[in-house]
């Protein structure tokens, strides 16, 4: 996988400046906001370069997130291993947002780094604590599957209105097809904040798949980077939205939708799988192969980069 080379770019951050004049009362409670953006970043210096390269990437994400509304203010998260952590005594690491700051607030250097019991061994630029439901959820995955390092939970509108529907996830779309075969459904258990729902959550989601669909609660991705958890929840959201969107155009009677049946599906499943692992027909054979995952992820990387400036994220 090509690495993000341009992230070397940006090391030393212009500071924000403190905010002036403002009434004693606002600056009374300004002093009491520890997510204040006036906070110092801490130079790339002060990490490895695998875990630097991290940090940005998890910093892009969540500026994504916040672009897709897939954010709740404060709440959700994303989470991402840190390279090579599996190696220490204590790890795996993983990075994860700070709570209080805001989506498009978060920036590399502000990310806690926490270890599966719940011990925040990095405080980033001490912006904020570490959210117990958000670490019960990430750390259910983490634990149970090495090879996933990024995890991606939101409670995305049109999904969650999906997951409380007895009817579910359907394959109406080819960006539902897309990750049809992917995913597993865990039960609601209200707020998570029960440390045994972690072997609950492992055990729905399975040793294979990559996409847990939250009853009630909201869909979570995962995958061996940060570019295909982006890339299953862009689809699954997406897939959401066109079939909210379908059900309300035919009253909600799914006898007026066309729902392929599991048969049709399987046959498309296998050509699909055919002609990506085996077959080339002559467009194949005639241009250079190319990664959707990728090219999604880099698309939306520049136009984060664009949106809010490179150096206000990668600091």
């Amino acid at each position: 996988m090509r690495r993000v080379q341009h992230l070397s770019r940006h090391v030393f951050p212009d500071p924000v400046a403190a905010p002036v004049d403002l009434p004693s009362e606002a600056v009374g409670l300004a002093r009491r906001d520890r997510t204040r953006r006036d906070t110092i970043s801490r130079p790339k210096s002060q990490f490895s370069p695998a875990e630097w390269e991290a940090r940005c990437k998890l910093a892009v994400a969540y500026r994504l997130a916040a672009h897709y509304g897939w954010d709740e203010l404060v709440f959700n998260h994303i989470t991402l291993k840190v390279p090579e952590s599996d190696r220490l005594s204590d790890g795996p690491h993983f990075l994860i947002n700070p709570f209080g700051l805001r989506f498009d607030e978060v920036t590399a250097s502000s990310l806690l780094k926490v270890d599966l019991d719940g011990n925040v061994v990095d405080k980033g630029t001490n912006q904020g604590p570490l959210f117990k439901q958000g670490f019960v959820v990430h750390s259910a995955v983490h634990a149970a599957r090495p090879d996933i390092t990024c995890v991606w939970h939101c409670h995305h509108a049109d999904t969650v209105a999906v997951l409380t529907s007895t009817v579910g996830f359907l394959p109406l779309t080819q960006e539902a097809l897309s990750q049809w075969g992917e995913f597993s459904y865990h039960p609601f258990e209200g707020s998570a904040v029960d440390l045994d729902e972690r072997q609950r959550m492992a055990q729905n989601l399975g040793p294979k798949k990559k996409v847990l669909l939250l009853e009630n609660h909201g869909p979570l991705t995962a995958g061996g980077s940060v570019e295909e958890a982006f890339f299953r929840m862009y689809m699954i959201t997406l897939s959401c939205s066109w079939q909210v969107k379908a059900m309300a155009a035919v009253g909600g009677d799914l006898s007026k939708l066309r729902v392929p049946s599991g048969e049709y599906l399987a046959s498309l499943k296998r050509r699909e799988e055919h002609i990506v692992t085996k077959a080339k027909d002559d467009v194949d054979k005639k241009n250079e192969s190319y990664n959707e995952v990728e090219a999604m992820w880099h698309a939306a990387r520049r136009l984060m980069e664009r949106h809010h400036g490179a150096s206000s994220i990668y600091c």
